[in-house]
């Protein structure tokens, strides 16, 4: 988690949304230092290039107009006029730029601007040693301005900045990052004069000419001689400028002097002199908080939320410590940057989510792990088809029940009571587990939910909770596997426990009350209804036919086509007044030995002669059959009683009913 917390910090998107944020807030503030009232800005805008166009004046201006305009702001009485313009190179006109030089230097209101590489072109080390006198304080400033990776200019740097040198002495407070007060438009709505040139530009000219020919040779002492001698600009234009710091740059399009500001898309250049200067008049820039410093405040953020999290499967403690967190760090910066601070808030709120992601994927392993221990823990116990669907559904399995339709499967071991009687407990246990490992694993191959077991009992059911087509065919599969796996525990086990296990199956297919059934302190998914207890009684049946698995008549209808079954008897169990016909299964068709399929095929006729009332027929048939196969109780009983009821028929309305009373 710290290490993604310090990758973020040290990524491109750390700064990114730091940046992202401070524009924000910049935009919308939440206290502002008053605005400056001796202040004034005055542009080359729009009306300043349809004037000068109309006078047949392009872009760039001939530094003679420059000088029209900064000789005019110092006769209104501006305190300071600092001019956004760079003058790099040497004009076209020798005498304009003489004329820029010696006004600009007579004035000693004008500052002008520079780089660190170039001061204006006509202020070079020897025109400065030339005339001392009017280059004793700083006379330009630095308009470079240091962009952020996005272009954007959001920080200051005063020290021989034009926003510095317009205070006597220049101001010697730090930089930073800047404190908006607006756009250009904004400022105007707040009072600040935004102003044409055209106006100052106008005034000036015959100032210009004045002065040109007072002093012809264009010597700043000459130039500021006789600039003494003119009258002051008064008029409404004047009174806006007077006494007051006055910056001046462009507006215009074409002029190329807009930069990426946060509080618009582009504002002029001179609005960024403006607004530091702004700053500097009212206490200074905002400091910025450094960076390792938030990248501490990240990691106290990320130990906070682990520990709120600590030993708690919830995540509301998490959550909410995130959620206070977050408001904190973002509420709190946006409330220092107005008093003056900005922590930078990327890396503490990334933190944040990113510990909380952490935390929400540590629960979320955390919560399968339980439900793997969960699951291995009760699948000892209860069906895992049953826990996993509790886990992924905890309602799908409710107090209750609903009816579906469903093969029930019964088994018990033959001799259960003699075989505790000569095993120790210890090899009874052994060998009763052996038998429910096996038949468990049959069942769960064909898809079976084991509901329980009862002593050597298994009860288990085919279609529930997870539906399963065919599945009384399943269930019949099943059955015939666990049945031959009994022989494989009695490899293994008759030798060394001297006993062999035989095993009775009861099947049926039918409709059924299935939920989970109980109390609230303890439940069982579980089966209930009269397809259930049938199913139970014909595994009991098992003894009196002699057979290893009896199959219901609803069962049988559904597996006949693909399996080899023959009927037994309509009987009727205790408890129930309606007969059915009960089946044995002897399996897959394709497995079946020639004999058995003879021996089926001549008991199937000698069946329907017998329920139809053709003794005679059946009973020969039924003596065929035992001629095949021998030993069939089924058979042999069914063979005594057609010979009987061929010598001396049975009363009117009998019916080939076999009753069962026992269970």
């Amino acid at each position: 988690m710290l290490g993604l917390v310090a990758v973020f910090h040290f990524s491109p998107i750390g700064p990114a949304l730091d940046r992202a944020f401070f524009d924000a807030a910049s935009r919308h503030p939440l206290r502002l230092p008053p605005v400056p009232t001796d202040s004034a800005i005055v542009l080359i805008d729009e009306n300043t290039m349809k004037a000068m166009s109309d006078m047949g004046v392009r872009w760039p201006f001939p530094r003679g107009i420059f000088a029209q305009l900064l000789v005019a702001l110092q006769q209104a009485g501006a305190t300071r006029v600092l001019a956004d313009f760079t003058f790099f190179e040497e004009s076209d006109s020798p005498v304009d730029d003489a004329t820029l030089a010696g006004v600009a230097a007579a004035s000693p209101a004008v500052l002008l601007a520079r780089t660190r590489e170039r001061p204006p072109v006509f202020w070079d080390k020897d025109f400065v040693a030339s005339h001392p006198a009017f280059f004793v304080r700083p006379r330009t400033g630095l308009v470079e301005f240091p962009a952020d990776p996005d272009g954007v200019a959001r920080t200051y740097e005063t020290k021989d900045s034009l926003a510095a040198v317009a205070f006597d002495p220049p101001s010697t407070l730090p930089g930073g990052l800047i404190r908006w007060q607006g756009s250009l438009k904004q400022l105007g709505e707040k009072g600040v004069p935004v102003l044409s040139a055209v106006p100052f530009i106008e005034a000036g000219r015959p100032i210009i000419a004045r002065l040109g020919v007072a002093a012809p040779g264009l010597e700043p002492e000459a130039l500021a001689q006789a600039l003494a001698g003119e009258p002051a600009l008064t008029g409404a234009t004047a009174d806006l400028v007077r006494g007051r710091t006055v910056f001046v740059g462009t507006n215009a399009s074409g002029t190329f002097d807009f930069k990426p500001v946060p509080v618009g898309k582009v504002e002029p250049g001179v609005l960024l002199h403006w607004t530091a200067w702004s700053n500097l008049t009212n206490g200074g820039f905002i400091t910025a908080v450094p960076r390792p410093a938030m990248f501490a405040v990240g990691l106290l953020v990320t130990g906070a939320i682990i520990w709120a999290g600590r030993r708690q499967m919830a995540l509301a403690a998490p959550l909410l410590a995130t959620a206070l967190l977050a408001v904190t760090i973002v509420g709190g910066a946006y409330a220092l940057l107005s008093a003056g601070w900005f922590p930078a808030p990327g890396t503490p709120l990334a933190a944040a989510v990113l510990t909380l992601l952490g935390v929400v994927v540590e629960s979320f392993w955390i919560e399968q792990a339980r439900k793997r221990e969960i699951q291995s823990m009760f699948g000892a116990y209860v069906d895992p088809d049953v826990v996993a669907q509790l886990v992924r559904n905890p309602e799908s399995i409710r107090l209750g029940g609903e009816r579906r339709e469903a093969t029930v499967f019964f088994s018990d071991l033959a001799g259960f009571t003699d075989l505790s009687e000569k095993l120790p407990p210890e090899q009874m246990v052994e060998v009763v587990n052996a038998y429910l490992e096996e038949t468990s694993e049959c069942l769960h191959r064909h898809g079976a939910y084991v509901d329980k077991y009862i002593g050597d009992a298994v009860m288990a059911v085919f279609g529930v909770p997870q539906a399963l087509p065919d599945h009384a065919v399943a269930a019949c599969r099943a059955a015939l596997e666990a049945h031959r796996a009994i022989e494989g525990i009695n490899a293994k086990y008759a030798e060394k426990v001297g006993v062999k296990l035989k095993v009775r199956i009861g099947l049926n297919t039918g409709e059924m009350i299935v939920g989970n059934l109980g109390s609230s302190r303890k439940k069982n998914y579980t089966v209930m209804g009269d397809a259930v207890n049938l199913a139970s009684r014909l595994e009991g049946a098992n003894k009196a036919f002699g057979t290893g698995i009896l199959i219901g008549e609803e069962t049988a209808r559904r597996v006949e086509s693909v399996l080899a079954i023959r009927p037994l008897a309509r009987l009727r169990v205790k408890g129930k007044a309606q007969a059915i016909e009960v089946h044995t299964l002897h399996g897959l068709p394709e497995e079946l030995s020639a004999a058995e399929r003879d021996f089926l095929a001549v008991y199937r006729t000698a069946y329907v002669a017998y329920v139809s009332g053709r003794f005679a027929e059946a009973a020969g048939g039924f003596q065929r059959a035992e001629g095949i196969i021998s030993g069939d109780l089924t058979v042999a009983r069914l063979r005594e009683e057609s010979e009987r009821y061929s010598r001396t028929p049975p009363p009117a309305g009998w019916e080939p009913i076999l009753i069962l009373e026992s269970k």
